[in-house]
Formats: C-alpha cells, structure tokens, sequence
C-alpha cells in the first residue's frame, strides 16, 4: 500500500487492527513520516469543514429562498434600523433575567453564606455583556472584536499538541493561545469541551509547533485519597506558580462527586491547570473556589478527564489523541518533577469580542 494510501485510510479509519497497530508504531518511530501525516491530517480535515461549510451555505441559501428573505447588505441594515428597538427590548429583559436568577441564587443559598466563585464570575461577565450589547444599539455600532482579559491555565497531554483547561476559561472565546517561556506564544482551537464537567480540549494549530517524540505528563486513572498530597502549578500571574497542600474531601462544592476539596489556595488564572499527586501524574484540573469558606478549593477529577477524552467522537479528532496513564516521574524528586512539567504547563490567552 502507498504511503499516501495508507495515511488516507487511517484518517478514514480504514485500517484493520495490525495494519492500525502498524501505522501508529511507525508515527512513534519515524519523525519524518510522522510530519507528513499529520500534514495530509491537517490538509483532509480542511477539506472536510471546507464540505460541511459550503453543505451548510446551500442549505441557508434554499431556506431563505424559501422564506422569501433577501441576504444584501441595504437590506440588511434597514431591518437592523428598524428592528434595533426591539432587540433592546429583549436584551433588557435578558439582563433581568440575569440579574433576577443572580439575586434569587443568593436568597437560595443565603443559610449557607457561602457562594462557588466561578458562578459569580459568569453572573458578572453575563451583566457586563448586557450592557455593553445596549450600549452598542443605540449607538448602532456592530461589535468589535477585542483582545480579552480572561486568561487561565492549561496542559499537554499528548505529544501532537492537545491541551487540556477548563471550559469556563475558554467559553464564548473567539481566538485562543496558550504560551509558557519554552514554547512561546501558539495559536490554539478548541476541539471538545463539556460544560457539564467543566472540561475543554485544545489543538495547537500553529505553524511553528512541531509535534514532539514524547512528553512526561500522565493523566492517573485511579481515585485520590483523603490526606493525599498534591501539588499544583498554574499562572495566576504572569509566572508560573507552585501551591501544595492535600485533598481534603473527595467530593467538591455541594457534594459534587465530579470533584475533589483541596486545601490549596488558588486564584482564578490558576482554572484549568494541573493539580499533581506525588508521582507526577495529574489527578485533577482546578476549577474553582468557596468564597466563604477560606481554604476551600476544588479540581475536577482525572476519572471525569478521561472518560470525557473516551467519549469524543473519534471524527471530531484532527489528529489521533494518545495519552500516558503511568507516571515517569514517580522516582524524581518534586523540583525535578517541577522541572520536568513546567514546560508544558500554559497560561490561556482567551480574545472575545468587547
């Protein structure tokens, strides 16, 4: 079979067992030949959204032929003059909506006093949204994209460039990069992401990225224990930062079995980082914080991570996901496990519109 071939039916997924076995030995062993399939991967994947887009416009196209709806840019503008009033209207109503469930999620928990920092922070983001979407019809002004201040922290779990943060660090975003002092700045996509469990999944799609031989981090796949220690590292700067303490309850906020409490102070560009057992392997992802509870952080489960990698739909992949579940690590010392994973923590540059 040609190279060529051979490269086609394994992205078609095409191939027998030995022949699939075959083909990814020799994407570990031979560096050129992996390089040109994962060229001819990038190249069949633009091929396939370039079907799915021009699919999608023919469908548009007959809908509004069918509607009667004309698509040119006078008649546009004259039905965004004319209907303006009423989207104010209904983004008004949003906004007391928004601020209405706000206050009635304080009343709910007010016995507790205590509140989950990331819920705050969306409530806030939603308001400030509003606002500006008010503001920017009556000035009839058409929304800019801007750079954004919400950033966080993600990881490499795979050689080929998969990324691993937490959802609420990447959502709405309409360009993404992830940087550390090895790897510089890259352009990043985002893949996969789960509200649900909070879990977002990366590609670096910039050219200057080179798909490495292998990389150190492991994902564990066996449940933390009470008492355990752990470590995280994370940009809640614009440096890489050290916490450590233990996992001091094996269920987060409200009792949610998808996360663990930890007694790690962390802020919020610390999201989406990786919360480390004495191995080496990450056993969560933090992902927020109890505001009256001093102390209280918690970090989804590495269980949660790798049962949402497991459930991605293997055409929605541009390149195969291949992940380590045993730690290398497990005989270094903690700084020269530090050493070894720092590089391929990120901080997550998010760019929205304003």
């Amino acid at each position: 079979m040609e190279e060529l071939e051979l490269i086609e039916k394994y992205f078609n997924k095409e191939l027998n067992e030995a022949e699939l076995l075959s083909f990814e030995d020799k994407m570990k062993s031979d560096e050129s030949f992996r390089e040109r399939a994962e060229g001819h991967f990038l190249f069949l994947n633009s091929l396939k959204t370039y079907g799915v887009q021009k699919e999608l416009k023919l469908k548009l196209n007959e809908i509004h032929e069918e509607l009667g709806l004309a698509t040119d840019e006078k008649t546009v503008k004259t039905r965004w003059e004319k209907y303006w009033p009423t989207l104010a209207v209904a983004a008004s109503v949003a906004l007391l909506c928004t601020v209405g469930t706000f206050f009635a999620l304080r009343w709910t928990y007010k016995e507790h006093q205590s509140d989950f920092q990331q819920l705050s922070k969306v409530v806030d983001r939603l308001n400030k949204s509003t606002n500006q979407i008010l503001k920017d019809i009556k000035e009839n002004k058409k929304p800019e994209i801007a750079p954004g201040k919400i950033s966080g922290t993600g990881f490499m779990i795979s050689p080929n460039g998969y990324v691993v943060t937490s959802y609420h660090v990447v959502k709405s975003a309409d360009s993404l990069f992830v940087e550390n002092e090895k790897f510089g700045r890259l352009k990043v996509d985002m893949i996969y992401n789960n509200p649900a469990t909070d879990v977002a999944l990366l590609l670096i799609t910039d050219y200057q990225f080179k798909a490495l031989p292998y990389i150190p981090v492991a994902i564990r796949n066996q449940e933390g224990n009470l008492g355990e220690s752990v470590y995280t590292l994370g940009y809640p700067r614009n440096e890489i930062v050290y916490g450590d303490g233990t996992i001091s309850a094996a269920s987060g906020f409200q009792r949610n079995e998808n996360s663990y409490q930890i007694s790690i102070p962390v802020n919020p560009g610390n999201s989406g980082g990786p919360m480390i057992d004495q191995q080496g392997a990450v056993l969560g992802i933090i992902n927020g914080v109890q505001t009256e509870a001093r102390g209280a952080s918690f970090a989804v489960k590495s269980g949660v991570l790798l049962q949402e990698i497991t459930s991605i739909p293997q055409d929605s992949l541009v390149l195969p996901l291949r992940i380590n579940t045993m730690s290398q690590l497990s005989n270094f010392s903690r700084v020269n496990q530090i050493k070894r994973l720092k590089d391929y923590v990120f901080i997550v540059k998010v760019y929205h519109g304003k």
